[in-house]
């Protein structure tokens, strides 16, 4: 409940960056520009009763104004509630925006974007370009699992399939695809009247407003029937940092894993103290003659994770399926993700392959898609039933820009 007063709040706020040259409030339906019958009215009502979207002194709302990627992660910034200590450089008005989505991980994404690992980088002619709506769904899903820690959303039916309800489904850039799937699946996005995305137009401020307030009120969003949220039974013997790091303020998220609130990750040649410790797990491995063994293996992580890395793999060597491990990683500081942060493993990488959509770039041979190995990571085997129990998610769910078959951490969307 005080999630949905929370955002409620926000949402004052954060739309009345919508308002680029205020005037007296007025009914949305007085807007010139706005029919009676527009598909948005309901949402610019609820706005404009309490003042929030005035228009601008013509009497229009401009609905069809295009919004510029500054402007929605400005809004998203808001929101979510997140900040930055990276210092600005003058760049661009909406840079400390940007800093913040990317120093939270919001706008990660894998190689093949921008050498820095972003959905776009941070430079002037950058922000002021128009959003386009597949990034609007991109960054709309980051929010909703890397800032609202809300559960996925997968198909009623699992013959179904998302083609039946995207109409453009089939012909989408796959790089976007789970983040639309997931926007459509929250009742955030519905699309046009065929239910087409059409994610290369850019966002227009009608849309933007109906976005905002789905995101931010989630009674507001749209019914959707054939889609479910997936439910995850977490173990209540302790609370495990992964599901105490969803309620922290950012700044006792990096003490608690660095030592410093002003850091984000672990570089190489850091002193990560106490923070890096080694915890002994042992796990099932098949021998040459097809024969389960025990295995103990040495796995360096974060000491906030430790206890529950151990329960996770207490709960995978005592299960039924003895699901087998032959390569098994934890912390590393290659990247500045969740690797570097000791709250990140990765399960038989050949035979639980990372895919990017964009790029085609593939690390490992296969997964349980297309592969028959008992190394396979099942979706609904105990190893992804383990970590889900202690609030971590799977990147096998497929992310916005890529599928990561062998890797778990922290966050609810496994990235």
């Amino acid at each position: 409940m005080k999630k949905v007063f929370k955002r409620a709040a926000l949402l004052i706020m954060m739309l009345a960056l919508l308002v680029q040259v205020p005037i007296s409030a007025r009914a949305a339906s007085s807007f010139s520009d706005v029919p009676g019958d527009a598909w948005y009215l309901s949402d610019l009502t609820k706005l404009t009763s309490v003042g929030i979207v005035n228009g601008y002194p013509d009497g229009t709302f401009k609905p069809d104004n295009t919004l510029t990627r500054g402007e929605f992660i400005h809004m998203l910034v808001t929101v979510a509630e997140i900040w930055t200590a990276t210092p600005s450089k003058g760049i661009h008005w909406a840079e400390g925006d940007w800093n913040a989505m990317n120093d939270n991980g919001l706008l990660e994404v894998s190689t093949g974007y921008n050498s820095n690992g972003t959905l776009f980088p941070c430079t002037a002619k950058s922000l002021d370009t128009p959003i386009s709506r597949y990034e609007m769904a991109f960054l709309v899903n980051s929010v909703l699992y890397m800032a609202f820690y809300e559960n996925p959303m997968t198909l009623k039916d699992t013959a179904d399939s998302f083609a039946n309800h995207i109409g453009d489904y089939n012909g989408m850039d796959q790089s976007y695809r789970s983040a639309v799937e997931q926007c459509y699946g929250k009742g955030i996005l519905t699309g046009d009247a065929d239910s087409y995305f059409w994610g290369v137009s850019n966002l227009k401020r009608s849309e933007a407003v109906a976005v905002i307030v789905r995101l931010a009120w989630s009674s507001a969003r749209k019914s959707i029937s054939w889609a479910v949220q997936k439910e995850v039974v977490y173990d209540t013997s302790f609370t495990p940092f992964a599901i105490q790091y969803r309620t922290m303020t950012n700044a006792q998220r990096h003490e608690a894993l660095f030592g410093d609130a002003n850091k984000a990750y672990f570089s190489s040649g850091d002193n990560t103290g106490t923070h890096i410790v080694s915890v002994t797990v042992k796990t099932w491995d098949i021998n040459s003659s097809g024969t389960k063994y025990t295995r103990t293996w040495s796995l360096q992580v974060n000491a906030v994770v430790a206890r529950e890395v151990k329960a996770i793999f207490d709960y995978i060597y005592n299960d039924t399926e003895k699901f087998p491990i032959h390569a098994l990683g934890g912390f590393r500081t290659s990247d500045t993700m969740r690797h570097s942060w000791g709250c990140a493993i990765d399960i038989n990488p050949v035979e639980n392959y990372y895919i990017n959509y964009k790029t085609g770039q593939q690390v490992g041979s296969f997964c349980y898609k297309n592969g028959t190995s008992p190394y396979c990571i099942q979706p609904n085997g105990s190893v992804v039933k383990a970590f889900a129990m202690y609030g971590w998610g799977w990147g096998g769910q497929g992310w916005s820009t890529a599928a990561d078959y062998m890797h778990f951490s922290i966050l609810a969307s496994g990235g």
